[in-house]
């Protein structure tokens, strides 16, 4: 029978940023039924929070924000300026191994004593591979050891027993007289004892190269070892201090079940497969988890605009899997994120459950007014088709230019794609996609293939007026995984952890920072208005009455402005809810403040309400109760064909990441072009390398 806790079958959301676009799993039956089964487990909760110790088993994490974390989920902006995709590219860091002294060597003499014959091997060992020898062990036993060096000749020996009492360990005979070279490669240094030595370096910098590991392994101590013995190393050390992949998902229940005491009302839920262990005992294998705070849940309700970016990120530990999220834009344009969920794959039947869950969660009566951003992924259309229904879906334009590139692949369609995509108004889009239809004689298929996707789901001017976001791509749910890209190959445990700190953390510092702010409207709404202010004064306005204006801007373009319907025939000011550089001077001439006419979810006001509530902190993990149930077992992992992919492979058209080697020249030794493209000098010159070379016209 399986085990189940409680029933209760809330949901939530929580983020997304960045995009992993590695393989993904389809299911192609259309009828699947989300109906939890009798093996989910639902739970229940509520909000609040403030930064705690790390959990036993979790890797203590930094949550202090970096500058550049903060920019990525602060702004997101709309994509006017670029298209291409955050650069998966890392910034270089340094690591160094925790010094122990080099200089500082263990001594031994005969008398010494030790705790038992466990704690003399641990001082032995240390002192053998700092002294650069190996042992050749006669006797290794509880109530005595003897052992020489390895060396051939060499006359160094040592002799250690239990004393009479039998409560110490005692060094009785000692010759610590070397006559060898010693050793190279200790085989004292074993795996084991190389991670020991490393666990404080890779809990501050768990990114740590093993080359890097190797190299101040030689530098710090002295001790060579072979790459796979340093891989095997690092290993164990980011076990001990991530604790264990399989016994992870052990504690996924202590997990929910600590969440729902210290969050009352936050939704967890949960779904397990029944399974067997390795002695056929009934066990739940893992499938899926998905988390939202109540926080989140009521920020979302009565700050944000109703905007969802719905995306997924393959996860790179030892289990894989898929994170599922859902994130929003705050008024300030930061990234607010509603849920996550960690299941199998990105399948028709887990996103199903994902929306089915938050619709239920979030409990919109209206979903007309929601506006989803997705990729096209079949699995998400499917589940907001089937649970959100009304609900606006906007497609991502970079992954329809994508498609269109990969039939398409003439260059002349990028910008017309893209203007038309970005075009304010009908006008506009209509002109660009006349372009696209006769720019070659072969371009019929493309305008076919873009006249075809409802201009609702991608071009700009034909979004819905109500929502107040002109994103046309999914940027929004790339920069949130790109900053969970750090912790994408943690323990399942670990990674929730670090997104709950996280989150914990920046729901009090934006408003604790918003309640500094001077003025109705955040940093970047007043930023973008100044700009409108500046362009609108190179505009000319005539009254036709006390709110219809026409406004001739610098092309001689002419354009219709109403106050009153707080319309533009730009389309700017319908579609972001920012006054354009049209209606600026209008309101002046009116001697009002733009400020009021920016849309109510960009104030500052709305920024408040989005981050009023905040999520408690947990207490130590080693004071968890522990739900009694079956054992939960690791998910099941597929096996695939060579070396695991650790740099998602772009899309064609998609910015490619910046290149990190340079070609250098055989002939000049200049960096920056190859031997090919090396100009000869038309004198005789000496060349670097102290040849000469001769001019050949």
């Amino acid at each position: 029978m399986v085990d189940q806790p409680s029933q209760n079958l809330n949901t939530h959301s929580l983020y997304s940023f960045e995009q992993e676009d590695d393989e993904a799993y389809w299911s192609n039956d259309d009828n699947e039924d989300i109906t939890p089964a009798d093996d989910e487990i639902g739970l229940n909760w509520d909000d609040e929070g403030v930064d705690v110790g790390h959990s036993e088993g979790c890797e203590e994490v930094d949550y202090k924000d970096s500058e550049e974390e903060d920019r990525i989920l602060s702004n997101c902006e709309s994509d006017d300026r670029e298209h291409g995709l955050l650069s998966d590219s890392e910034d270089e860091q340094s690591f160094h191994c925790s010094k122990s002294n080099p200089n500082e060597m263990i001594e031994i003499s005969v008398g010494q004593e030790f705790d038992n014959v466990q704690h003399f091997r641990r001082v032995l060992e240390n002192y053998v591979i700092k002294n650069g020898f190996d042992l050749n062990r006669i006797k290794n036993e509880k109530r005595r050891f003897r052992a020489k060096c390895s060396n051939e000749g060499c006359p160094w020996f040592i002799y250690a027993a239990l004393v009479e009492s039998g409560t110490k360990f005692r060094i009785q005979k000692l010759n610590n007289v070397h006559e060898c070279n010693g050793v190279l490669e200790s085989k004292e240094a074993s795996y084991k004892w190389i991670a020991s030595q490393f666990e404080g370096t890779l809990k501050n910098n768990p990114k740590m190269p093993v080359k890097g590991m190797k190299d101040e392994l030689v530098s710090n101590l002295g001790i060579k070892a072979s790459m796979k013995k340093m891989y095997r190393a690092k290993k164990r050390a980011m076990d001990k201090l991530n604790g264990n992949y399989a016994n992870s998902y052990q504690r996924l229940r202590d997990y929910a079940q600590i969440l729902k005491q210290s969050n009352p009302n936050t939704l967890v839920k949960m779904k397990f497969v029944p399974s067997f262990d390795q002695d056929r005992r009934p066990a739940l294998k893992f499938q899926r988890f998905m988390l939202s705070f109540v926080a989140l849940k009521n920020g979302f309700i009565n700050g944000c605009r109703w905007f969802i970016g719905l995306d997924g990120c393959h996860l790179k530990g030892h289990f894989r899997g898929v994170l599922l999220s859902a994130v929003a834009l705050d008024a300030n344009n930061g990234i607010f994120s509603i849920a996550v969920c960690i299941c199998e794959s990105e399948c028709a039947d887990s996103w199903k459950w994902f929306l089915a869950i938050l619709s239920e969660w979030l409990n919109i009566e209206n979903q007309s007014r929601v506006t989803f951003r997705t990729d096209r992924q079949k699995g998400i259309l499917l589940g907001l088709e089937a649970y959100w229904h009304g609900a606006t879906v906007r497609h991502c334009a970079r992954h329809i230019f994508a498609n269109l590139r990969s039939n398409h692949p003439d260059i002349i369609y990028r910008n017309l794609f893209w203007t038309a995509a970005r075009a304010t108004s009908e006008k506009e889009w209509e002109d660009n996609m006349n372009k696209i239809k006769t720019a070659k004689k072969d371009t019929q298929a493309a305008y076919d293939y873009l006249i075809k996707i409802d201009k609702k789901q991608w071009a700009r001017h034909a979004f819905p007026d109500d929502v107040k976001v002109d994103h046309v791509t999914n940027n929004l749910n790339e920069s949130w995984n790109s900053w969970l890209n750090e912790y994408k190959d943690n323990p399942v445990l670990t990674l929730m952890e670090f997104i709950r700190k996280k989150v914990m953390k920046r729901l009090y510092k934006r408003h604790s920072d918003a309640r500094k702010w001077i003025g109705k409207l955040p940093p970047t709404v007043r930023r973008k208005l100044n700009v409108s202010r500046q362009e609108g004064r190179y505009v000319r306005v005539l009254m036709a009455s006390e709110y219809e204006f026409e406004v001739i801007d610098e092309n001689n373009k002419t354009f219709i402005v109403n106050m009153q319907n707080k319309t533009c025939d730009c389309g700017v000011y319908q579609i972001c809810g920012i006054p354009c550089k049209h209606i600026i001077p209008c309101i002046a001439l009116r001697h009002e403040d733009a400020a009021d006419y920016v849309d109510k979810k960009l104030t500052v006001e709305a920024y408040l309400a989005t981050y009023a509530n905040i999520i408690h902190p947990l207490p130590y993990q080693s004071t968890w109760a522990v739900v009694e149930g079956l054992k939960v077992l690791s998910p099941y992992v597929k096996t695939r064909v060579g070396r695991p992919k650790i740099v998602r492979k772009r899309e064609p058209g998609e910015e490619q990441g910046k290149r990190k080697t340079k070609q250098k020249c055989s002939c000049c030794a200049i960096f920056g072009h190859n031997k090919r493209l090396y100009k000869r000098p038309i004198d005789s010159t000496q060349h670097p390398s102290g040849t000469t070379t001769q001019d050949m016209r």
